[in-house]
């Protein structure tokens, strides 16, 4: 009878070997008379354990996510430094990465033009190097590097160690990558684990790095939301000191092309926030000026300049109800600095101010009731950058790449 810990445990382990037993954990045999010891089995631990020694993985393959099909050719190293391509029906960008945090992506206006970016921020992006953030299209590319990854696949106890799924456990939805070696062991991850739902190859020889992701997200920790990111297929190959020397020396000299004022993708930026939008007590079409004033709330050194869509409403009585939107103009604030405060304006030259003027009774004294409605509907941002401390540290890197432990031999 299975006690409470076991029964828990027999739905997180997938015990047996997916694929050429003989090649994954051994085989018992005969040597000499005497019987061999039973092999221990392969355990994502041991993966885990060989990713994190790697200097360099090289990522191929795809993922989709805000109903864009994205490809991808990346070199990942150490804690979480990248440097590759990212390509979107054709068109690529180069992309860089730095200590997992920080992306950096360069492309043409054709690259820009897909998805829902605004035709000027196309133009103000392309050709440029942008400030993405911590990802690129939903996908946390510094994820993928070594350390970070192997230190994600350790996350089982090694009393619970996590191995391979058998022969007859069904398969991810998606299709198995090409590319993935014949005696590979396929490793199933179940809810209760901390890795999204998907399937993980590993090679059948020591060290026995992972070859291969399939799944949802990407193959590092689950993330407690939703992630965009979805029915990723990708390939790995790990590689040698040399490879990642070579890679880290491409990173810097990308790096010495970063500009002094970096340009940031908005997306959904919070860093601006409007203080007070003022309704004149006279408000006729062509003389309705609306005063905006707002401040730049950023905590790091970013500038920001954004636009304001202002609707304003009439109203007959001082306490609303029956109210109409009779115009609406955009104020364009100036570019405000980290903790600054900034005005602007706009006038509302709609006829229907007027209409709804001329219908307010009164034949001595009219009285009409203004009302606003405002949205940010645009945000431009940049940032000082001085990418010298950057090139520093890249060039000692490329001299010493981060290789992590030596991982140990998995004997069966």
């Amino acid at each position: 009878m299975k006690t409470g810990g076991q029964a828990r445990r027999g739905k997180r382990v997938r015990a047996a070997v997916a694929l050429a037993t003989a090649g994954v954990v051994g085989i018992t045999g005969c040597s000499g008379g005497k019987k061999k010891t039973p092999p221990r089995p392969l355990t994502m631990v041991d993966v885990g354990t060989a990713v994190t020694a790697v200097p360099l993985l090289h990522w191929t393959g795809s993922w989709k996510a805000y109903g864009q099909s994205l490809t991808l050719d990346l070199r990942a190293m150490g804690d979480g430094d990248a440097i590759g391509t990212v390509t979107d029906k054709g068109d690529s960008a180069q992309v860089i990465v730095v200590d997992g945090s920080r992306v950096f992506l360069k492309a043409g206006k054709a690259y820009w033009r897909h998805g829902d970016t605004k035709a000027a921020d196309v133009a103000r992006y392309a050709g440029r190097w942008v400030d993405e953030g911590s990802g690129v299209w939903g996908a946390a590319l510094g994820d993928l590097s070594p350390r970070k990854l192997g230190s994600a696949l350790k996350v089982s106890p090694v009393s619970d160690p996590w191995t391979p799924a058998p022969p007859t456990q069904t398969t991810t939805p998606l299709p198995t990558p090409s590319d993935v070696p014949s005696g590979a062991a396929r490793f199933i991850p179940d809810d209760s684990q901390s890795l999204p739902a998907g399937t993980f190859w590993a090679s059948a020889s020591s060290p026995h790095t992972l070859v291969a992701y399939t799944g949802v997200g990407l193959p590092g920790e689950k993330e407690d939301y939703d992630p965009p990111v979805k029915q990723s297929t990708l390939s790995v190959r790990a590689g040698s000191v040399q490879d990642a020397r070579a890679a880290y020396t491409e990173l810097a000299a990308q790096a010495r092309t970063l500009p002094k004022t970096m340009v940031i993708e908005s997306g959904f930026s919070t860093d601006f926030n409007v203080d007070n939008v003022d309704l004149p007590s006279h408000c006729r079409s062509g003389n309705c000026h609306i005063k905006v004033t707002g401040h730049n709330q950023s905590d790091e050194h970013r500038s920001v300049q954004a636009s304001v869509d202002v609707t304003v409403y009439g109203s007959r009585s001082m306490s609303g109800g029956s109210e109409k939107a009779v115009g609406d103009c955009v104020a364009k604030l100036p570019l405000a600095a980290p903790g600054k405060t900034v005005h602007g304006s706009c006038n509302v030259t709609d006829p229907r101010v007027d209409r709804f003027w001329n219908s307010v009774p009164g034949s001595f004294i009219k009285i009409a009731y203004w009302d606003e409605h405002h949205v940010i509907s645009n945000i431009s941002e940049q940032e000082a950058f001085d990418p010298t401390p950057l090139l520093t540290e890249l060039t000692t890197r490329a001299n010493n790449p981060p290789a992590g432990q030596p991982a140990p031999s998995h004997t069966p």
